[in-house]
């Protein structure tokens, strides 16, 4: 399986928020990496847990040639089921697949909600630029426990100029649920959603979409393991 993937070590570590790492990947030899779009997504596979595979964000605002950068959630050394099941040491060997990034929908009036969690601020965040840069509207809502693990928060915040973006604290799931209608309830059939972040979350969003949009117009990308998300990174729902 390993001659299909190309090999890297763990070269850096360091903490993006609570709870919450950036991890560095570079070949040995420091040779230049495949190069990927903004919002996407690698598949990872550590030396040592040779059948396990997790999906990560690709942190384009940290990355460069010879480098990527993915974000994990980390704590006290545990992980959960968003990007979880490896640890991630500075050192550690490891196999990545190519970056695959997902389908943006641009062109015409088209308007784009997004909305992340966890690490999957870092995907949506790329998804925005992209919008941005095709100067798309869009509206984009995050969601954290707590102001300090909200990871990619000035990221975001940078994007105020192109969008609207707004920040949301609490992890009471009425609340929560309430949030994501409101911010939901100016939707179009048209319009597109697109998510990122734990798998119940990105669940919540769904079923409020359905009531809004066509079930192709909703897109999720998917992180954590790739076993458990039909092997596809990125999902359109029909």
């Amino acid at each position: 399986m390993h001659d299909k993937l190309l090999s890297v070590i763990i070269t850096r570590k360091w903490q993006l928020a609570e709870s919450y790492h950036a991890v560095e990947l570079q070949t040995k030899s420091r040779s230049e990496l495949p190069s990927f779009d903004h919002g996407a997504c690698v598949t990872l596979v550590l030396d040592s847990v040779i059948n396990k595979e997790r999906i990560y964000p690709l942190c384009c605002f940290t990355s460069w040639p010879r480098a990527y950068v993915i974000a994990v959630r980390q704590d006290d050394g545990a992980s959960d089921t968003e990007t979880a099941g490896i640890s991630l040491s500075q050192g550690d060997k490891a196999f990545i697949a190519t970056p695959q990034s997902p389908t943006v929908i641009l062109g015409g009036r088209t308007r784009s909600i997004l909305f992340s969690g966890g690490v999957g601020a870092a995907s949506i965040a790329g998804i925005a630029n992209r919008l941005a840069s095709a100067g798309q509207i869009f509206e984009l809502h995050n969601f954290a426990r707590s102001p300090a693990r909200a990871v990619f928060r000035e990221e975001l915040d940078a994007l105020k100029g192109e969008g609207g973006v707004y920040h949301h604290f609490g992890s009471d799931v009425d609340r929560l649920e309430q949030k994501i209608s409101h911010a939901m309830s100016p939707a179009h059939a048209n319009t597109e959603i697109y998510c990122s972040g734990p798998p119940a979350f990105m669940d919540l969003v769904e079923r409020q979409a359905r009531d809004w949009v066509y079930p192709a117009n909703i897109h999720k990308i998917v992180l954590g393991d790739r076993k458990n998300s039909s092997s596809r990174l990125f999902q359109d729902v029909r």
